[in-house]
């Protein structure tokens, strides 16, 4: 039943939602208080001996996909177009899904509370943009 709704999408909006994502992530993860304790807390080299950037963005882009497509799907099976709905349907989502998926990671990897901050913030912040988005642009 729900799947019969993929054809209902606005497909414009859950592109432009995915790309708004990925840029709004771009900047989070690049301001540099935010950038520096990530780093730490993730492990993470960004010094250019990883892989390439693209390669990395490529699977990024796709998960956003993916799961724009879904938040697409539960804004319209609720009916969601208000801002203020959609910001409240975003940010329980985010915490539901994003901020608790980051903390069961933190826990399972030992990145600890800076990990799981900041990851469950932007998850919070880019499901609202997300459902703003795909809410208003119906």
């Amino acid at each position: 039943m729900i799947l019969d709704s993929l054809s209902d999408l606005n497909w414009l909006a859950v592109v432009v939602a995915t790309i708004a994502w990925f840029a709004f992530s771009a900047i989070w993860y690049s301001i540099p208080p935010l950038s520096a304790a990530w780093q730490r807390a993730s492990k993470v080299d960004m010094s250019g001996d990883g892989p390439p950037l693209a390669l990395l963005f490529i699977p990024t882009l796709i998960g956003y996909f993916v799961t724009t497509v879904v938040i697409g799907l539960i804004v319209a099976a609720t009916g969601t177009v208000e801002v203020t709905d959609a910001l409240i349907l975003g940010a329980t989502l985010g915490v539901g899904f994003g901020a608790v998926g980051a903390l069961v990671s933190q826990v399972y990897e030992g990145k600890g509370n800076t990990y799981w901050l900041i990851n469950g913030i932007n998850a919070v912040i880019a499901y609202s943009i997300v459902t703003v988005i795909l809410a208003v642009w119906t």
